[in-house]
């Protein structure tokens, strides 16, 4: 029996909605909490500055007639806005001072609704209120002959240039997620690569080297050093000669993988370190750092996850091995950073690391600016934005 999709819309859920999705949640990604320890931590998870402020929001598809009232609704998903950093000439096509993107997560469908469409309808209805579409003069226009009138766009919405997920079944459903009835111009898969280290018993490299001294970086530190760093991401976005955009660290944003590394793990970072900066005597003009975070519940050897990295070939060595000393700490067995620079790779096998592919977590974006999506470089598309 096929479904009608033009019963059917997008809606902001509402407090009790909000609570049927986190129930979800729970039965999908609860790995060994209870239920009331479960919704403790989605709560603080988004108290979070990253998910303050309405950047937050759980949406519904439901049908059109109770879909503000129904707790029997058919799927469910969250977004979180965010900043985005955009090279000059894609920045000149984008009327907003501050260009905004989105980040999608929590995509649910409890199995009594699977396999009918709900997810995919889901996720099409989601591009036409995350998008400016005044962005593209090629945004398709709503099919409002079969899928009937288009889901209400909130305050606040229908601002976006892109919007990415990260996938956990693979390259091919949200790719077919398309705008409107687009084959394949749904959320593609871009740099799904992560280098893995097996954590050595004992200190390979002296850190405090001629190279500079290691800072641990505390909590309160690393926001110091986000902020750094955005500013130069947007300025080294903004020089790109190639179209290209990268999501900022700041703001809660690279605060947010570990914040939800901690729903699985009973402690805080060892000692209150979150992440090392290499110091020239002193001197700070030039930024180099690591900050990381645990692996957030997934199955297979403990994990520590380089979630930004920003260091020179010659200084890479040294906050890699300071991130070992972090992990040995905590009894990881493995050290992952997700897309290295290139003029990293080969000193990361020389260091012992493995690159491939990786199986979850796959990073895919959709596009709603001018321009040729296949010619579009997402940069620093790194576990921070996850």
């Amino acid at each position: 029996m096929s479904t009608d999709f033009s019963k059917l819309s997008l809606f902001i859920a509402d407090n009790e909605q909000i609570g049927v999705h986190i129930q979800r949640a729970f039965e999908q990604w609860g790995r060994g909490l209870s239920l009331e320890e479960f919704v403790k931590k989605d709560k603080a998870f988004h108290g979070l500055q990253h998910a303050t402020d309405g950047k937050h929001t759980v949406w519904i598809l439901a049908l059109r007639e109770n879909g503000h009232s129904t707790l029997d609704f058919f799927c469910s998903c969250e977004t979180y806005q965010r900043e985005v950093a955009l090279s000059e000439g894609v920045l000149q096509s984008c009327n907003r001072k501050v260009p905004l993107g989105y980040g999608i997560a929590s995509v649910i469908t409890p199995p009594k609704n699977r396999s009918r469409g709900y997810a995919k309808h889901m996720m099409r209805l989601l591009h036409y209120v995350l998008a400016d579409p005044t962005l593209s003069q090629t945004f398709p226009s709503f099919p409002t002959d079969q899928w009937g009138t288009p889901p209400a766009i909130p305050e606040g919405f229908g601002k976006g240039i892109v919007s990415v997920l990260h996938s956990d079944v693979g390259e091919k459903f949200y790719r077919a997620c398309g705008i409107g009835f687009g084959a394949g111009d749904g959320w593609t898969v871009r740099g799904p690569i992560g280098t893995i280290w097996k954590v050595p018993k004992q200190q390979v490299i002296l850190m405090n080297s001629g190279l500079g001294n290691i800072r641990w970086l505390t909590k309160e530190d690393q926001e110091g050093v986000w902020d750094e760093d955005a500013l130069l991401i947007q300025k080294e976005i903004g020089e790109a000669t190639t179209p290209c955009f990268s999501f900022l660290p700041n703001n809660g944003v690279a605060e947010s993988p570990q914040a939800w590394g901690l729903f699985y793990s009973p402690t805080e970072s060892e000692g209150d370190i979150w992440g090392a900066r290499i110091e020239e005597q002193g001197d700070r003009s030039n930024l180099a750092f690591a900050t990381w975070c645990l692996d957030p519940g997934r199955e297979g050897p403990g994990t520590m996850l380089i979630t930004r990295l920003r260091v020179t070939s010659e200084q890479f060595p040294i906050l890699l091995d300071a991130a070992f000393e972090v992990a040995r700490r905590f009894g990881l067995e493995q050290v992952e950073i997700w897309n290295l620079e290139r003029s990293l790779v080969d000193i990361g096998r020389q260091l012992g690391g493995e690159t491939s592919e990786r199986e979850d977590c796959l990073s895919s974006f959709a596009w709603y600016g001018s321009g040729n999506k296949e010619e579009i470089k997402w940069r620093y598309n790194e576990k921070f934005c996850w």
